[in-house]
């Protein structure tokens, strides 16, 4: 019969038992997950997800996080995932906790981080009937994730399960491959909640997770060195995500090409390797540099404004293993797919047919390194409280914190833009992340923890507005005994809009009240609140000193730096930009 089943553990046939059909369902998902080598998973508590809890509770390969903010645990999530380069789960209860996982869901969709996203929901008869805690959670979030299915309510039957065990391994294949990203589990749960687990019977097997490999054929590469081969004065542009493992094949192609590599700080590239550029936002702004024929372009789109308009309506190829392409610009591009590594070793050899133009690169690097002097003696005229201060010694500051790897989360909107201009080199331990998948200013400081969580420690630099906007967010580095450095730039409210058309188009009255928004915040007692160091300095020398003293410290050490004003600051990045323009 269908519900004839045995229990006697997951080993051998026992006498027949009424099986349990909650503790059956729910010991089949986390079996899966283990077996297909889930080891994280981050939990918030509620009731209708207490068994599901529970469950990955007595898993033992399965370490659990638990935090009570479902927004600040999505970003998390997020970063673990991130740094782990692993799917991590993450567990909500029904009703609108599921919906506080959505804007980490966003991120991780555009910045194609794994997440398995289990939801707990009520059975379908208490839907649209006025139950508590309850709303529409059927493809709660759209087209952001990879995969969603609502899954049956728990039934004792072999198919029931053989289906919930078959769709989990289909969802963590496909947050994998082809493009990795988020998945959502929908699961309706009766009452009682608690599942009795001396009641769960043989299953069928988990089964192991296959992904398969991207095929690209000769016919495809050829293809792309010949396009590329008619071109002899191009560059190739290392955006956020390029992966620091393929540095060596880049390198060596940019020689055997003679192309300059501009490498986005989030490329993790600037090591100082000779064919990389690192100042071509401030070239393209200020030096007069010939327009490139064609791109080769590598990870997600750059940071520099002035890059991504250089790049308009250029040809090329764009090595992206998803074959998805991200190209905001709609260039004439040739998207390869597969690994990326393997195609850069495969191309590296250009066509018989091809002339290296050596005057091409020169004249990059020859701009980067006027660039570099001028930037050099700017900065130390500037005074003191700059932020692009701060950018263009960090990683001096950070040195010590080495040799083993050190994640630095930086924060949109101006951080990630001052770190793209201003930080031009970087010691190879550094390792440097951002959420530029939707490039929002929400959860960066439960991000970084979830790298912390990883690495063992993280330096944030971040705004006071985004810093307040996810303040909850520090309650996982004192509940999780994490060590995280965070650099608060305070410059009383929203640096980037001072940057904006808006600015000289307002009165100041009308500015600072819809777009400056200033806090007025003394963050001094929220570090007291969550048992963390705290240092307040205004010069950038303090800074310097506070960033030494603090970085080898463990558990949570907060620098409120307070800088010059938003109006000085804007006026020092066009003086800089003014002093390096050629006539």
């Amino acid at each position: 019969m269908e519900n004839s089943v045995h229990a006697s553990g997951h080993g051998g046939r026992g006498p027949a038992i009424e099986p349990d059909a909650l503790a059956w369902y729910l010991d089949t998902i986390t079996r899966q997950l283990q077996r297909v080598g889930i080891t994280r998973a981050v939990v918030c508590p509620g009731s209708r997800s207490t068994p599901l809890v529970l469950a990955l509770d007595r898993t033992p390969a399965i370490h659990l996080d638990v935090l009570v903010d479902e927004r600040s645990a999505g970003f998390y999530a997020l970063g673990l995932a991130r740094a782990r380069r692993q799917p991590i789960v993450l567990v909500s209860t029904s009703g609108t906790a599921a919906a506080n996982f959505f804007p980490a869901v966003v991120e991780a969709s555009f910045d194609r981080v794994p997440l398995i996203v289990l939801t707990a929901d009520r059975p379908r008869e208490l839907r649209g009937v006025g139950a508590s805690q309850t709303i529409d959670q059927v493809k709660l979030y759209g087209t952001h994730v990879r995969y969603f299915i609502d899954l049956p309510s728990p039934e004792p039957l072999p198919a029931v399960i053989r289906y919930v065990r078959n769709q989990v391994l289909h969802a963590v294949r496909l947050a994998q491959s082809p493009v990795t990203g988020p998945v959502h589990l929908n699961l309706p749960l009766r009452e009682p909640l608690l599942p009795d687990w001396e009641r769960v019977p043989d299953g069928p097997p988990a089964l192991p997770l296959i992904i398969p490999e991207t095929q690209i054929s000769n016919q495809c590469f050829r293809q792309a060195k010949t396009y590329l081969g008619q071109f002899p004065r191009g560059i190739v542009v290392a955006g956020p995500g390029s992966s620091d493992s393929i540095e060596s094949r880049l390198v060596h192609w940019a020689h055997s090409w003679g192309w300059p590599i501009l490498a986005d700080p989030l490329s993790n590239l600037r090591h100082g390797n000779s064919p990389i550029i690192t100042a071509y936002d401030l070239i393209l702004r200020t030096q007069k540099t010939p327009t490139p024929d064609a791109v080769l372009r590598i990870g997600a789109i750059p940071t520099s404004k002035a890059l991504n308009q250089l790049m308009v309506g250029l040809p090329g190829v764009y090595l992206d293993p998803s074959e998805e392409g991200r190209d905001p610009n709609a260039q004439d591009l040739l998207v390869v797919g597969g690994d990326v590594g393997t195609a850069l070793a495969t191309l590296a050899n250009p066509p018989d047919t091809y002339h290296v133009d050596t005057s091409w690169i020169s004249s990059w690097q020859h701009a980067e390194q006027a660039v570099r002097g001028h930037l050099e003696g700017t900065i130390e005229a500037l005074g003191t409280g700059y932020e692009p201060q701060l950018f263009f010694h960090l990683g001096h500051w950070l040195t010590p914190l080495g040799p083993s790897i050190h994640p630095v989360m930086v924060s949109n909107s101006m951080p990630i833009r001052d770190l793209d201009t201003f930080s031009l080199e970087s010691p190879s331990h550094l390792r440097f992340f951002a959420n530029r998948g939707a490039n929002g200013i929400d959860g960066v400081t439960s991000t970084a923890l979830g790298l912390a969580a990883h690495y063992g420690d993280v330096t944030l630099i971040i705004g006071d507005l985004a810093f307040y906007h996810d303040m909850n967010g520090l309650l996982a580095a004192s509940r999780l005994h994490l060590n995280a450095l965070i650099i608060v730039i305070n410059n009383q409210g929203g640096g980037i809009f001072s940057f904006l058309p808006q600015h000289e188009a307002l009165s100041e009255e009308t500015f600072e009240s819809y777009f400056g928004t200033p806090i007025s915040l003394d963050f001094r007692h929220v570090a007291s609140l969550y048992q963390g160091a705290y240092e307040r300095v205004t010069s950038v020398g303090e800074l310097g000193h506070a960033m030494r003293r603090f970085g080898p410290l463990p558990g949570l050490r907060i620098i409120e730096w307070q800088t010059v004003s938003r109006d000085a600051n804007r006026e020092a990045h066009q003086a800089i930009v003014h002093g390096m323009r050629l006539p």
